[in-house]
């Protein structure tokens, strides 16, 4: 009996725990939170349609560079992005599509949408779907200051981001943002024990004029696999309207013929 209560008294514990952690995961820090919306008024396209070419080269010890490419349709007014694999030909024809929430993958050999989240590495590289579209990163994360630093000449300001729901890349993240002009240059991505998993570095950016960018060089670093990254560069970029029908199922389903 003794053993019993002991037992219910460490998972009632436990429980208080994780509900002061949920708890004060909920509260986000004013500075963090003007930092967060700093760079996602410059990174997310609101007002545009942006069409763009991304070029993604894996590196792995012993092995031939692995090189993808993929032709991306933006539209964050609408949370909406499709991405359709052009290169190599075992490929060509997959895709991605986004609607709000719901994240839908094409395989054109069996004809069918498989549901995904977040956590998806597209095209098995070491690049995270959430790259491609809307940041809506305070509904996801609450947010706290974790200093400064410096990175390369970049004096930086540290956002440490606590995951508030499940469907996230990554539980912890650290965002390096630079005091200048409060675009990311660095991201430290953590499991949930605080192990680092993956780095981004934010090499470049192109402005798109009225406030806003997207970045053209990024390195993404896999620290648990010496050696892997996988190096993205985004080109051919266009803000011309794009049609409806783009951003729908029949449309990657059609490109795939």
């Amino acid at each position: 009996m003794k053993r019993k209560q002991l037992q219910m008294i460490l998972a009632a514990a436990l429980l208080t725990c994780a509900a002061a952690a949920r708890a004060a995961a909920a509260d986000s820090d004013p500075a963090a939170v003007k930092i967060v919306q700093g760079w996602e008024s410059q990174l997310n396209t609101l007002g545009l349609d942006v069409t763009t070419t991304f070029t993604l080269v894996q590196k792995r010890p012993g092995d031939t560079d692995r090189v993808l490419r993929v032709r991306t349709f933006r539209r964050d007014s609408a949370d909406m992005y499709t991405i359709i694999f052009q290169y190599p030909d075992s490929e060509k024809g997959k895709g991605y599509l986004r609607r709000g929430n719901d994240l839908y993958y094409y395989l054109p050999s069996t004809r069918e949408f498989v549901y995904k989240n977040r956590k998806d590495n597209i095209g098995s590289t070491d690049a995270r779907t959430d790259l491609f579209g809307r940041q809506k990163i305070l509904e996801q994360y609450s947010a706290s200051m974790a200093g400064t630093a410096t990175v390369a000449k970049w004096d930086c300001d540290v956002v440490r981001l606590d995951a508030k729901v499940e469907d996230v890349s990554y539980p912890i993240q650290k965002w390096y943002v630079r005091k200048s002009d409060g675009l990311p240059v660095k991201v430290e991505n953590f499991s949930a024990s605080e192990t680092l998993l993956a780095t981004f570095y934010y090499i470049e950016y192109r402005s798109l004029g009225s406030g806003l960018s997207l970045f053209t060089k990024l390195l993404a670093v896999n620290n648990l696999e010496k050696g892997q990254q996988t190096f993205l560069t985004n080109d051919n970029i266009s803000t011309t309207a794009i049609p409806d029908s783009v951003f729908t199922k029949a449309y990657l389903e059609e490109q795939s013929r």
